[in-house]
């Protein structure tokens, strides 16, 4: 009998391993449905440990350029919905999948943090390469995990002209329930060693404790940021924020009243918010048309 629950036990931990790898710690590999309004080139940035592939959106002066940065379990074209205004304004837009996810490959056991940091750096590299692009102006606007990642490269990463971040979570814990989602765990201890879990397996454990230590990384923004968040974010809540208000350098945080968590950019002063930001910050009067 004894013998019969082990073995009833190990399965059951078989199981749950498998079906966490599967289904919480693989992104979803959502097909891309939708594509640019404007005219878009295909772009690939090969890397050791994938390819890199999105789409390069060229406007009429180029005054700058946005990379765009998707969240967990998403792809590039979950983030078009950012890309007419910053075009109308004549920004370059450049969105990739990142590594792993949508249409970029990966060669990495694991997808983590490291897969999205990869990609923002890797993407800054490629503009710098490429003498069409205005690099003098590179702005970050990155969602979710997106932002997050964004924020560690912002970190030591001195070659941004400022940081926007959309709906980010702010902490460890927050994380793991984000992406968890439906999975309800209490974070201690199942959701630490889930999250623990994930960084052994994508081979960071250390650097997320001490580098890339979230307390650290919000106090230490090298270029200016702003972060925007709904009240009305159920999978990040808006007490995420009180990190970045009481102990961060970001320069300013605005929470807007919209539903879910991809939608503070149907608040109606959200590109007033984020170009007003870039100006006050560059010393200069934006004229925005969007």
């Amino acid at each position: 009998m004894k013998y019969l629950l082990f073995v009833a036990f190990i399965a059951i931990i078989l199981f749950l391993r498998r079906y966490i790898i599967l289904h919480i710690f693989t992104p979803k590999m959502k097909e891309v449905k939708k594509y640019p309004n404007a005219t878009y080139e295909n772009i690939e940035i090969e890397r050791s440990t994938g390819t890199i592939r999105g789409w390069l959106i060229k406007s009429e002066r180029a005054r700058g350029c946005f990379l765009l940065i998707h969240g967990w379990s998403s792809n590039k074209s979950d983030m078009l919905r950012y890309v007419d205004p910053l075009l109308a304004s004549d920004y370059d837009v450049i969105i990739v999948d990142v590594l792993g996810h949508g249409q970029s490959d990966s060669i990495q056991k694991q997808v983590s943090i490291a897969s999205f940091v990869q990609s923002i750096t890797s993407t800054i590299d490629y503009v710098l390469e490429r003498p069409d692009i205005n690099s003098n102006a590179i702005y970050v606007l990155g969602h979710s995990m997106g932002g997050i990642a964004a924020s560690i490269v912002n970190s030591t990463d001195l070659r941004l002209q400022a940081l926007i971040t959309d709906s980010m979570p702010t902490s460890l814990k927050r994380i793991s329930k984000s992406m968890a989602e439906k999975v309800t765990i209490p974070y201690i201890p199942f959701g630490w060693l889930f999250v623990s879990w994930f960084l052994i397996r994508g081979g960071v454990f250390i650097k997320a404790r001490r580098e890339w230590c979230l307390e650290n990384i919000l106090k230490n923004q090298q270029s200016p940021a702003l972060a925007i968040h709904s009240i009305e974010d159920k999978k990040v809540p808006i007490s995420n924020v009180d990190v970045l208000i009481n102990n961060s350098n970001f320069k300013q945080v605005i929470k807007v009243v919209t539903k879910g968590h991809h939608n503070c950019v149907k608040d109606n002063f959200f590109w007033d918010n984020v170009f007003h930001f870039i100006a006050s910050n560059e010393g200069e009067v934006v004229d925005e048309v969007y």
